[in-house]
This record gives structure tokens, sequence and C-alpha cells, in this order.
């Protein structure tokens, strides 16, 4: 079997198509950089999710633990569709070599994306130490960080419903961070000054400023 051939086999193909996606996603990457627009993108993961209260105790401290927003998410992304692909990729060629039969997709690729988060984590952490301080620093304690001004960038930000805050630290390194609401009456939008009052597991609790500062340094 070419190599041609094992990349579109009916077993494999969904791994070269994450490779594929994640070169994809690195040539984005770099567009980006080049034109300044920043690594981002506007990537919300938040989007309209309903939730009676924010238990952060579960299943979203699985963002804290593999390092989520140390680095530009789709720096992880990328990371992600590497390791799951490369590792989906391995099993198969194995299995063809082997045994001359590939094992279903659809039961390699959700083990392969399990099996890629260790890593992920990994590379979150150590891209994080080492990322330029004026776009992104993990350099300082999470507890540091309350009470600082905040700027909702991404989604909106309510007692149920995380959204991504932008914020400062003391050495003027720029953090993003995931947040609820600390007020159950209370919703904020993309561009509203709040304040961070507390945490809670993975993420912030924040307020509406009472007296915020330039936006546009939030």
């Amino acid at each position: 079997m070419s190599f041609g051939e094992l990349l579109t086999h009916a077993q494999v193909w969904p791994f070269s198509l994450l490779l594929l996606l994640f070169f994809a996603v690195a040539v984005l990457e770099v567009v980006l950089v080049l034109v300044g627009v920043g690594s981002d993108l506007g990537i919300d993961l938040s989007v309209d999710i309903d939730m009676p209260a924010p238990d952060v105790s579960a299943g979203w401290r699985v963002f804290d633990w593999l390092g989520i927003g140390r680095v530009p998410y789709l720096i992880s992304l990328a990371g992600l569709l590497l390791c799951a692909g490369s590792i989906g990729l391995f099993v198969q060629t194995l299995q063809l070599e082997l045994i001359d039969v590939a094992l279903p997709w659809p039961v390699v690729l959700p083990a392969a994306f399990l099996a890629s988060l260790p890593p992920v984590r990994l590379l979150n952490y150590a891209l994080g130490r080492v990322w330029p301080k004026d776009v992104e620093s993990s350099a300082v304690t999470d507890d540091s960080l309350i009470g600082h001004e905040a700027q909702v960038v991404m989604g909106r930000v309510g007692p149920g419903e995380p959204g991504q805050i932008k914020f400062r630290d003391s050495g003027g390194a720029i953090h993003h961070r995931m947040a609820f609401s600390d007020r159950t009456d209370e919703t904020y939008a993309e561009g509203d000054i709040v304040l961070v009052v507390g945490r809670r597991g993975a993420f912030y609790t924040v307020i509406r400023h009472p007296n915020p500062s330039r936006a546009d340094e939030a």
C-alpha cells in the first residue's frame, strides 16, 4: 500500500483530514501574525451555553487543567489537531501492517482525542512559560489577578454563561481568562468594562466596574 493509498484508506482518512486541518490552522496562524491581527481570531469558546449555575468544579475545570488561555486559542487547536491526527494515523497504520485490517475510525477517533489531551496540556503550559510577555503571560498567580479591571472580549458574561475577558497585570502583561458574572441579574456584553472580584475553580467572577479607566487599555 502506497502512502497516498494509506492516507485515503476508508478507516484512515479522518485522521488525514485532522492533519490537513492542522496545516491549515498553522498557515492561518502565520498569516494572522504577519498582518498583525493576532491569534485569537474572535473564537468564542463560550457561545450560548445554557447552565443553571456555574458548576466549575466539574466539566469546566478541564479547561483550566488543559491550560486553555495560556497561549492563543489557535495554537491550542493546532496542537490538538496534530496530536489526534498523528495518534490515529499511527494506530491505524500499525493495525494495517500487523493484521492488514484497520480498526473502525469511529472507535479510534474519540480515543485519539482523549489520548491527545495530556500532550496538549504539556504544550499549552510549556509554551505559556515562554510566550512573549506583551502578548500573554502566566508568570503571576491566578489569585493575584483579582481586583484588576478587565474588558469583555468574546461572548457574553452572565451568571451561568461564561465569556472571555482581557486584562493587564501589574507588570503590564495581557491575560485572557474565562469569567462569570457575580451578579445573578447582570450580563455583560463585548466591550463592557468589568472588575474581577473572585474565582470559582478555573473561572473568575466579575461585576460591572463602578469607575472604569480608559476602555481601550483594559
